[in-house]
């Protein structure tokens, strides 16, 4: 049985704060800006083609490169998006795993272009 704890060792904690990201891997996906967070420049989108088992990306960072008020909702577009992968160390693979959670790896998404393909979809 797992060994629960309160309070994650001060390591841990910075490791999962703050990942090492490694180079980032760009994929090009279609789909639809699902909500915009203007303040945190931040997007939710629906992608037609699933990334990592999942099809909604939330609290996507936006590259500086990318005009959030070209940002549409509902509108069929093409996404360029970066993917950063920060394995973790052992030591908190092992530590999550006593908590009861598999994780390997943390992967963070970035919105680097965005193209509008149908405004009348």
């Amino acid at each position: 049985m797992a060994k629960k704890k309160d309070e994650v060792p001060e390591e841990i904690n910075k490791e999962l704060d703050a990942p090492k990201f490694g180079k980032p891997k760009s994929l090009t996906n279609t789909g639809y800006v699902l909500d915009i967070n203007e303040k945190d420049k931040k997007v939710d989108l629906q992608l037609h083609e699933s990334v990592q088992g999942t099809s909604i990306i939330e609290g996507l960072n936006i590259s500086k490169d990318v005009k959030i008020n070209a940002l549409e909702k509902g509108v069929m577009c093409e996404f360029k998006l970066n993917e950063l992968k920060a394995k973790l160390s052992k030591q908190t693979v092992d530590y999550l795993a006593e908590q009861g959670i598999n994780l390997t790896e943390i992967i963070q998404y970035e919105l680097v272009e965005i193209k509008i393909l149908d405004e009348n979809a």
